[in-house]
């Protein structure tokens, strides 16, 4: 079994991410089991509930070998992965202005505190719920539009939540999630290797710091690869073939929510922020996901300059990816569907109708929520950040992010006390080289880190 799946279910997501990225599997998301590609054994099998891993695996290879082929005839959109290649069709940055070195301070505690009251808001809800489920469970508890905590238990649903710790009257502490994991993580790599960092340094910083169960998407993948390398060929060779080996979740929101700590060091320059997201997210992810990752990055670097705006900041994304992209697609129908609409339910549902069918990890329609959130809340953190829950899907990613680029907007005395004060300036984590600590002593770190490479060129 590789990794986080079986075969079975590694070909069914297989096929969808290669009819997404434009490979000419079939003619729709849904598999066609009877394509001349694949095996006799699946396309001839009267129960294919009956068929063996060794089918399945071997329908994958036959699968996997239509990416010789190439892009399919009349495919809209051009995806590279190589960062000149992203750049050369990326739309110019907004003109920022860089903040004082005070004023970064400021913006940087905003956006670390920011980041982690969204995670937590976000966090029982990650349930694969859709936006009519919550409202749903928020109306059963006289709590939607939400405005507080989500509340833990709804007796007239009969439903119980998730993580009991980050629900309405019982938060005391930020508990243990991989947003804020990955976050720390990008800051313990620059703090050991500097922005020289390479791919085996980001595997090993995840190899070393966090249990393999704690880890999901392409990261686990890779985490699985890591751990299963041979000594027969040189360990960078083996890690350059992560992004596509056997991780049909390549294009997740899981690089998303690495990306913070790249635009959280990168003040004012989307270019700077956008390049080490690169480094780093190549690792084991591909197009999308790599955009993803990137768009993250230069928004966070657009938000901390002077005066910064939605536009602004939207802009400083889409700076750093490829106009002719999916993600950069998804963004403007967001921008334009919010325009005609004027309503973000309708405009969360338009997404739903057209991308619902996606996986529920993938990037492209959780960072349509993160976009419709910003729009829709224009740096109001509340308005945001709940909007983002209510959305549905991977809420404390999406919440997490949305709150983080508001809070690094806004600053930390542009939050309301609310979100932060139940926190009592702790979190616990499972990040061995961190283990549970105080955010502000995260902001500190930040602050002297950014003090320590902010001159020096990228390698």
């Amino acid at each position: 079994m590789p990794g986080f799946a079986n075969w079975k279910d590694i070909f069914a997501m297989e096929y969808l991410q290669l009819y997404e990225e434009g490979y000419p599997v079939g003619d729709s998301a849904e598999p066609d089991f009877e394509a001349a590609y694949l095996p006799a054994a699946l396309r001839q099998a009267a129960d294919r509930s009956a068929l063996t891993e060794a089918d399945w695996e071997e329908a994958y290879g036959a699968l996997w070998a239509l990416r010789d082929h190439g892009i399919r005839a009349g495919f809209p959109f051009v995806e590279p992965d190589d960062f000149d290649a992203i750049i050369a069709d990326a739309p110019a940055p907004p003109a920022l202005q860089a903040l004082s070195d005070e004023d970064y301070a400021e913006r940087i505690k905003g956006a670390w505190y920011g980041r982690i009251g969204g995670v937590v808001l976000g966090k029982p809800l990650e349930i694969r719920a859709d936006r009519k489920f919550i409202k749903r469970y928020l109306e059963s508890l006289d709590a939607y539009p939400l405005d507080d905590w989500v509340p833990y238990h709804s007796p007239a649903l009969d439903i119980t939540l998730r993580c009991k710790p980050s629900t309405l009257g019982n938060i005391h502490y930020a508990e243990p999630d991989d947003d804020i994991h990955y976050t720390i993580l990008g800051l313990m790599l620059l703090e050991e290797h500097g922005l020289g960092f390479s791919k085996l340094d980001v595997a090993n910083n995840h190899l070393r710091n966090i249990p393999y169960h704690w880890l999901w998407s392409c990261t686990r993948q890779s985490y699985y690869h890591m751990v299963n390398l041979t000594e027969d060929r040189p360990v960078e060779e083996q890690i350059a073939e992560f992004p596509t080996k056997i991780n049909p979740l390549r294009e997740g929101i899981n690089t998303a929510i690495r990306a913070d700590f790249w635009g959280y060091i990168a003040p004012g320059d989307t270019r700077r922020a956008a390049r080490i997201a690169h480094k780093e997210v190549t690792l084991n992810a591909v197009k999308n996901g790599v955009y993803s990752s990137m768009f993250v990055a230069g928004a966070l670097s657009a938000a901390l300059s002077q005066n910064p705006t939605v536009e602004t900041i939207l802009a400083g994304g889409l700076s750093v990816i490829p106009r002719r992209s999916r993600l950069a697609h998804i963004v403007r129908e967001v921008r334009e569907w919010y325009q005609q609409d004027q309503d973000w339910v309708a405009v969360c549902d338009r997404i739903y109708d057209k991308y619902g069918h996606l996986p529920f990890l993938h990037s492209l329609h959780n960072m349509a929520f993160v976009a419709l959130s910003l729009i829709h809340g224009q740096l109001d953190y509340s308005k945001t950040i709940t909007t983002a829950v209510m959305c549905g899907l991977d809420t404390d990613c999406t919440a997490g992010t949305a709150a983080s680029i508001v809070g690094a907007a806004v600053g930390y005395e542009g939050l309301d006390r609310r979100w932060i004060s139940p926190f009592n300036d702790h979190v616990k984590t499972v990040v061995a080289g961190f283990g549970h600590g105080s955010i502000s002593g995260l902001v500190q770190r930040n602050i002297e880190l950014w003090q320590r490479l902010r001159h020096q060129p990228l390698p």
